[in-house]
């Protein structure tokens, strides 16, 4: 190889790397970006959903994720959040417990809303529940930081 095609595969490959570099901190869950040290970051996650009673929206805590709720005839089924949400290296599938927040809290916000969504669009058996809410404690680097509220309205 040349030395000039040297000097353009060099360019080429270091100006990759910078844009996968910019590109992963602009995520909310830094894919692609390096981060030598992560957040001493944690949260506990409280789950609920809502449901319509007397004409008035409540919400009905989901400390342990199950709950049994009627279809549109009446039949009744057993529903569990991680039946949808399986998440082995991540604190999403742990209710109501402190869990350490791998990759920082906006990533884990970022895929908890995600899983809201998804669990929300699977409750076609499930005639009661109009959303599933989320509220978040949090805990970045070692300073309780603010509650914050995810929620998913079913379709």
């Amino acid at each position: 190889m040349t030395p000039r095609g040297r000097a353009a595969f060099a360019i080429v490959f270091f100006g990759l790397e910078l844009a996968g570099i910019a590109y992963g901190q602009r995520t909310p869950d830094h894919a692609f970006g390096f981060q030598m040290f992560n957040e001493s970051s944690r949260l506990m996650i409280h789950l609920f959903r809502e449901v319509e009673r007397r004409r008035k929206r409540v919400r009905v805590p989901l400390p342990n994720g199950h709950w049994h709720a009627p279809d549109a005839s009446g039949q009744q089924h057993r529903h569990a959040w991680q039946d949808r949400v399986r998440a082995s290296a991540s604190p999403l599938d742990t209710l109501e417990q402190s869990m350490h927040a791998p990759y920082g809290l906006s990533a884990q916000l970022f895929h908890l809303q995600a899983a809201l969504d998804d669990a929300v669009r699977h409750l076609a058996t499930d005639a009661q529940t109009k959303a599933l809410i989320a509220r978040v404690e949090t805990v970045k680097n070692g300073k309780p930081g603010p509650w914050v509220e995810l929620r998913a309205d079913k379709p």
